[in-house]
């Protein structure tokens, strides 16, 4: 999921073209798909799909948007295929169109190899440079749906990927989305733990609220928590410290698997960094939706001014009232409370 994420960022970083190089800092380019003001989620169960799965899967899409608004953000495909029963030339020839045919699984499947489809256990999701939102999973996901469907809970996650992408690009007032030609190397790389942390806790607040089999909001929060303290133990005994700050971007998080340490806090600690945003805040709006829609905006007035890369983090600090440096040494001392205490702090779901 992680690398695919990268591999669509870059997609859609792309969409400047060639005059990109020669652009200034300050240089858009501006776009209205036909597809404002009629978004739809589009899902499709390939052959090996039961129809029953792909109902269970439209009925959650469905569920996760309404968290955040009355359509979808944007027109959104969500691709289902089963590995040994899609006929993966379908899958890859559909894929490839709304992903925009540059990502590498698709120059291999353009050339007959479909290997880049046949991974059985895989659930993505994304704003591609094609003005689409793309989520997709395969039956190590799905199949689980069959017996239990508190995997609904990854729909919500996928889905909020394309909402948090989508609207790093979107300028409401003027309802359209923006692009700079000129990125920079860290351009809308928002803290890993923000994007990844922000989709499970987003998840979990969308399944408990809609009663999702085995989905009590508290039991698995307090499951990230634990896993979450595992990890910084772990990470204590090997010399690495295991905090927010060191994981914000996916350079950190690569180098963390490079010394042999498969990192997670990224999404268990995420979670409970987002839960408790909105403790200090006192409402889910601004790690819902308040701090990505201001990203767009705040992030072309920083161009103006000659910097980039301060858009997420002029939002950040606009929605939750300090810092992003701040907030981590409120988290570090927050990370050091009593299990009953942090548990207290959280709201009832969607609330």
């Amino acid at each position: 999921m992680k690398k695919l994420l990268a591999i669509m960022l870059l997609l859609f970083f792309a969409v400047a073209g060639p005059h990109a190089e020669a652009a200034g800092i300050n240089d858009y380019d501006y776009y209205k798909p036909a597809w404002m003001g009629k978004e739809r989620i589009i899902v499709v169960g390939y052959r090996g799909v039961p129809k029953k799965t792909v109902r269970a899967l439209r009925k959650a899409y469905i569920k996760s948007y309404q968290a955040l608004g009355t359509r979808p953000i944007a027109d959104t495909y969500a691709l289902f295929w089963d590995t040994k029963k899609s006929n993966l030339q379908k899958v890859g020839r559909k894929w490839c169109k709304v992903a925009g045919k540059e990502d590498n699984r698709c120059r291999e499947a353009m050339s007959g190899n479909y290997g880049g489809f046949k991974q059985p256990d895989e659930a993505a999701g994304g704003f591609e440079d094609t003005m689409l939102g793309l989520n997709h999973g395969t039956e190590g996901w799905w199949k689980e749906m069959v017996v239990d469907d508190g995997h609904l809970k990854t729909v919500a996650h996928e889905y909020f990927h394309v909402y948090q992408n989508m609207m790093a690009f979107y300028f409401e007032k003027e309802k359209r989305l923006g692009v700079p030609r000129k990125k920079g190397m860290n351009y809308l790389v928002r803290p890993y733990w923000m994007e990844e942390g922000g989709a499970d806790y987003f998840a979990y607040n969308v399944a408990a609220k809609n009663k999702w089999k085995d989905h009590d909001y508290k039991y698995k929060m307090k499951q990230a928590l634990v896993q979450a303290r595992a990890e910084i133990k772990a990470g204590k005994k090997k010399g690495i410290k295991v905090t927010l700050k060191n994981y914000a971007t996916e350079t950190q998080i690569d180098k963390l698997r490079a010394q042999g340490f498969e990192p997670h806090f990224q999404y268990d600690g995420g979670a409970w960094a987002n839960a408790y945003l909105r403790y200090l805040t006192g409402t889910n709006k601004g790690v819902f939706t308040n701090y990505y829609k201001d990203i767009a905006e705040l992030e072309r007035t920083w161009r103006k001014k000659g910097k980039i890369n301060y858009g997420w983090q002029k939002s950040f600090q606009k929605n939750f009232g300090m810092t992003v440096n701040q907030f981590y040494t409120k988290f570090n001392r927050f990370m050091k409370w009593s299990t009953s205490r942090q548990m207290k702090i959280l709201s009832a779901p969607l609330s």
